[in-house]
């Protein structure tokens, strides 16, 4: 079927009471309406959304369905939508999805008026709160396309590929094409396939057949010689033409992208792709864009993935639905790998009106979208079918597993099936389903925030505030008596905070592949030294890779504050370590790296200076502050907190050309040496070196001067003129030589000229009043970035900076023709 992107001249009003709007519009899809509600301390969603409220909200567009669409099958395809959707074609209802995740179709074709206008509605609700654990979005805020195709045509879903065999240089690759028969008669037709490598190389394939009325495949074995393999170091994609042809000649046509690759696990060997042994390098991440909220382009999909990529990140867990089409698309072009997660409720709810009032009734259809999504990607690699599910502790809780498990199998024998699960959950998750049915209802009725509110803010603070505590407790012989059955109905046993009993399930299960598929930051080097030479544990996924909003200030060192598990408004992101949501990295990103053997450093960062000797709260999430910085002026003589990171015997700390200290280094140490020394302006150096003297690097950081500018860094120079396409700009506050001036905050301002808006702008500031939808923000450390949207005309884009004590700045950006006519 052909496939037209369907997003400009939408309307979207709130139907929400005491909140009801007029249409606004026109606006172009994809939408993210959370983003324009007013942020409320006392919302129902609470920490859990960063304090953005739900609500419902009526999607509106008028078209014209042409003549040729006459006698053609016609279905709106939606990506996603949050949540509780329904959507109407000229007043009737057509259709619409429970889940805010799975992509879903409904059919306009008996309800369009052919030659005249329609009237499409998309009613959302996303008003009963709360339904997650972390920042949603609401509305239509992944992509919408129109399918068309004949009587006779090829499946909305398209042509499916199949890694079968690799031998030698060659490779067997099975392509299954999904044909559609409206018509009241049988049908004669070829059909054929393309496939065509990334080296110019073409592979045809066809065959003839009688079509009945229905459904039905046509399977094609295709050998191709000397193929390119894809893998995380070789992303080679090929591409798939499949046509259709009547006597009438062609009458349909789809197109797809593949890889050619295949995935073993066993205890022994670990993963394997195309033979190679890969151990998982793995960011979980949640699916919302930062200052752009939920918004899913494909521009961000793509950053995103290229600075994890960037930080030695070779794999991505979706926590905890299922990916974007976007993000997989970046994920193949750029060799990541990826677990796609299916949910995280079953039946038990987390909060009152999450994804478990409709589990029973949808998993299936949920599963099965996810898995045709995610068919063709070569860099999903597994599929996760839940995460931390207590039931997983009960008999009838394994039963469904090992049903969902099943299911995904059927549908998909090339990847293997893991549960992410939690044995403290499982632990302390009651055995008597009624009871936690009941007690869910009750808190719904009641108007209680969450349903297991106790439980999961108990389970949440025994991982943060016991880590020398939960290795012993989890060793427990009870933790694996309520895992083993549930992990037993899956190909890879998911451990959630479980790295301790990696060993010795070792020992308990020789055959049982393991994934540290959740852990916090604060352990990834010392697990990924003890994972090395554990085969049977194929690799760890860090708790996050990049921020996210919601969980409000979990991962926040707080200062002269009392220890809790969520911050009070207005909190509004998690603050992890990794890479912050305006994809800035953070220290934590650069140890990561060096613990992986991929850079050995130095690596030198300040705790702030501005900060010293006040009380600190730690986070078992996060470790340090520290950032590049030797710029802390009016703290002169103060004590600074000095973290230097390498991969060596030893280091050294210099300033303004004096030697301050050495310290040991290396992994003996957690590849981390820390100084104390009074701050004093000037240049501080930090070397490294190995076991006889010898120096392996080095690095610095200056002290900034007293002018004071605006530097803008745009990441791409043009943009698309397609309504979709980003423009990144960071906006910093520095010397004239750059150097950014950590405590020289001030409010910026952004101005868009020309065919483009500003789509949000913020800072990586966690607990922050500020919102992304204006068009001034406080920088934080010295940094902000303003996110600029294409429009749909062809033009010339000014982004213009101001702020106070600093010359104006912009950057020119050209948007340039218009991808849809392409």
């Amino acid at each position: 079927m052909l496939r037209q992107p369907f997003h400009d001249d939408w309307f979207v009003e709130t139907l929400t009471p005491g909140r009801r709007t007029r249409p606004a519009g026109p606006l172009t899809l994809p939408h993210d309406a959370m983003m324009y509600e007013i942020r409320q301390p006392d919302c129902a969603n609470a920490h859990n959304t960063g304090y953005f409220p739900g609500g419902r909200y009526r999607y509106t567009k008028r078209f014209t369905a042409p003549e040729e669409w006459r006698d053609r099958c016609v279905l709106l395809e939606f990506e996603g939508v949050y949540q509780r959707s329904q959507v109407l074609l000229n007043g009737r209802s057509i259709g619409g999805r429970p889940s805010g995740y799975a992509e879903f179709r409904v059919p306009l074709t008996h309800e369009l008026v052919i030659g005249g206008e329609n009237l499409i509605e998309v009613v959302v609700d996303n008003a009963d709160e709360p339904n997650s654990r972390w920042y949603t979005g609401s509305g239509i805020y992944r992509p919408v396309h129109i399918l068309t195709g004949p009587e006779l045509r090829i499946g909305p879903a398209g042509p499916r590929a199949r890694t079968v065999s690799i031998d030698g240089a060659d490779a067997t690759v099975e392509i299954r094409i999904p044909l559609e028969n409206s018509a009241n008669r049988a049908l004669h037709a070829r059909v054929r396939a393309v496939l065509s490598g990334p080296d110019g190389r073409r592979t045809q394939t066809s065959s003839e057949l009688t079509a009945t009325p229905g459904s039905c495949e046509v399977i094609h074995m295709v050998r191709i010689e000397n193929a390119l393999v894809w893998s995380p170091d070789t992303p080679a994609l090929y591409d798939i033409d499949a046509r259709i042809e009547t006597l009438e000649g062609e009458v349909d046509a789809s197109q797809d992208r593949f890889g050619i690759r295949t995935i073993d696990v066993d205890s022994l060997y670990g993963l394997r792709i195309n033979g190679v042994s890969v151990k998982l390098r793995g960011a979980a991440i949640h699916h919302d864009n930062g200052v752009i909220g939920a918004h899913t382009l494909e521009a961000a999909e793509r950053r995103r993935v290229r600075i994890l990529k960037e930080s030695g990140f070779n794999a991505i867990r979706s926590a905890h639905n299922p990916a974007s089409r976007a993000l997989l698309r970046a994920c193949d072009e750029m060799g990541m790998l990826v677990m796609d997660e299916l949910a995280d409720a079953w039946t038990r709810p987390k909060v009152n009106f999450d994804s478990s009032l409709e589990f029973p009734q949808w998993w299936e259809a949920d599963l099965e979208a996810m898995i045709e999504k995610d068919f063709n990607h070569p860099s999903v690699i597994m599929y996760s079918i839940g995460n931390e599910i207590g039931e997983t502790a009960t008999p009838a809780g394994v039963e469904t597993s090992r049903t969902l498990a099943g299911r995904a199998r059927t549908l998909d024998p090339s990847r293997p099936v893991t549960n992410c699960i939690n044995a403290f959950l499982n632990l302390v998750a009651p055995a008597d389903e009624q009871k936690v049915q009941s007690k869910a209802a009750a808190a719904r009725a009641a108007g209680r925030q969450e349903a297991n509110k106790n439980l999961i803010l108990l389970l949440n603070l025994m991982m943060g505030a016991m880590t020398k505590i939960m290795p012993r407790l989890l060793k427990l012989r009870a933790v694996d008596m309520k895992t083993r059955d549930a992990f037993a109905t899956v190909d890879v046993a998911g451990y959630n905070y479980m790295a301790s009993r990696f060993r010795g399930d070792a020992r308990l299960h020789p055959s049982r592949v393991m994934v540290g598929s959740e852990d916090p930051a604060t352990q990834t080097v010392a697990i990924w030294r003890d994972i090395a030479d554990q085969p049977h544990v194929i690799g760890d996924f860090v708790w996050t890779g990049w921020d996210y909003l919601g969980e409000g200030g979990l991962a926040t060192i707080r200062y002269n504050d009392r220890a809790r598990l969520y911050q009070p408004y207005p909190a509004l992101a998690a603050g992890t370590p990794n890479i912050d949501i305006t994809g800035h990295r953070q220290t934590q990103s650069y140890l990561n790296e060096i613990a992986w053997g991929l850079r050995a450093g130095p690596h030198l960062a300040v705790q702030p200076v501005n900060r010293s000797g006040e009380k600190q709260t730690i986070s078992s999430w996060r470790s340090t502050s520290s950032l590049q910085s030797w710029s802390w002026e009016g703290y002169e003589g103060r004590n600074a907190v000095v973290e230097v990171y390498a991969d060596a015997d030893h280091v050294e700390l210099r300033l303004n050309g004096v030697t301050l200290g050495r310290e040991r280094s290396g992994a003996s140490v957690g590849y981390l040496s820390t100084f104390r020394v009074p701050y004093e302006p000037g240049e501080l150096v930090a070397i490294s070196f190995d076991s006889n003297g010898a120096e392996l690097g080095s690095t610095s950081l200056r002290t900034a001067s007293e002018e004071l500018s605006l530097r803008m860094t745009a990441e791409t120079t043009t943009l698309r003129a397609d309504g979709q396409d980003l423009a990144f700009v960071t906006v910093e506050v520095t010397d004239s030589a750059g150097t950014v001036r950590p405590l020289a905050d001030r409010l910026v301002k952004i101005d868009v000229d020309g065919p483009a808006t500003l789509l949000g702008l913020g800072s990586g500031e966690a607990i922050t009043e500020e919102v992304f939808t204006s068009s001034e923000h406080s920088t934080y450390f010295g940094r902000v970035l303003a996110v600029v949207r294409a429009g749909s005309r062809e033009g010339s884009v000014r982004v213009t900076a101001t702020a106070e004590g600093c010359e104006p700045q912009y950057v020119d950006l050209p948007v340039t023709g218009d991808a849809h006519a392409a």
